[in-house]
């Protein structure tokens, strides 16, 4: 199946390899470029660290930034990230397979009350984390330290993008994307070319921009990642 990646690189070339080495076509058109957002890090010493994306660990690498205390505990979404928290020098990682919450749940159930840990985010995050982690005792300072910058490729790209892709399939990983998207394609007025298209999001808040577009059909990953978006396509 022929299959839309709209999201920033180099996340969407790892996601194209994924699919084609399951046997699907990968179109690339990222609408968004990671950029850091220049805000500096605390110098105040923490009991860990908290990244729900690999985005904010690859701005870190690029600061050449490493832990004071290598030993504090890096927490984690997802295995791709703990793997590339490990190369900031983290020798002790946790990891939750399904977003914030998920990553949330699993700090809550450590008994870690009185610790503070240092989160590194988004300004696009759709997950309090420190208002979730307050209940438990936890004291969560987050640092801004990337953001996700809208890229609108010329009318006419886009457009032969999404007709090379009719009757495929189009991955959406976050409601941010989403809206991009829909703005996209009302400015050019091509919503009817996704009529024999299919939407897979990796959540239901992430395809709810896109939910008035006349698909063929919608599926909502059981979990929230990419792992589950591929596997519907089965």
């Amino acid at each position: 199946m022929k299959v839309l990646i709209t999201r920033a690189n180099p996340a969407a070339n790892q996601t194209a390899k994924k699919l084609e080495e399951s046997g699907h076509q990968a179109i690339v058109l990222p609408l968004f470029e990671i950029v850091d957002t220049g805000n500096s890090i605390p110098e105040t010493s923490y009991d860990g660290f908290l990244f729900t994306s690999k985005n904010s660990v690859e701005i870190l690498k690029n600061r050449n930034w490493q832990p004071s205390n290598k030993e504090a505990p890096a927490f984690c979404v997802g295995e791709k990230t703990a793997n590339a928290a490990k190369t900031l020098g983290f020798s002790n990682t946790y990891c939750a397979s399904g977003g914030g919450a998920a990553l949330s749940k699993l700090i809550a159930g450590m008994n870690l009350q009185g610790t503070k840990l240092l989160y590194f985010s988004t300004p696009d995050r759709s997950f309090d984390m420190a208002s979730s982690l307050k209940s438990d005792g936890i004291i969560v300072d987050t640092v801004d330290i990337y953001r996700a910058n809208p890229i609108t490729p010329a009318n006419q790209t886009f457009k032969n993008t999404i007709e090379t892709v009719l009757n495929g399939c189009i991955f959406v990983y976050s409601a941010l994307s989403a809206q991009h998207l829909a703005q996209i394609l009302e400015t050019i007025n091509q919503s009817s070319l996704l009529k024999g298209c299919i939407l897979v999001g990796i959540s239901a808040q992430a395809v709810k921009p896109l939910e008035h577009i006349e698909w063929k059909e919608i599926f909502i990953a059981k979990r929230p990642d990419e792992t589950q978006m591929i596997s519907l396509l089965g």
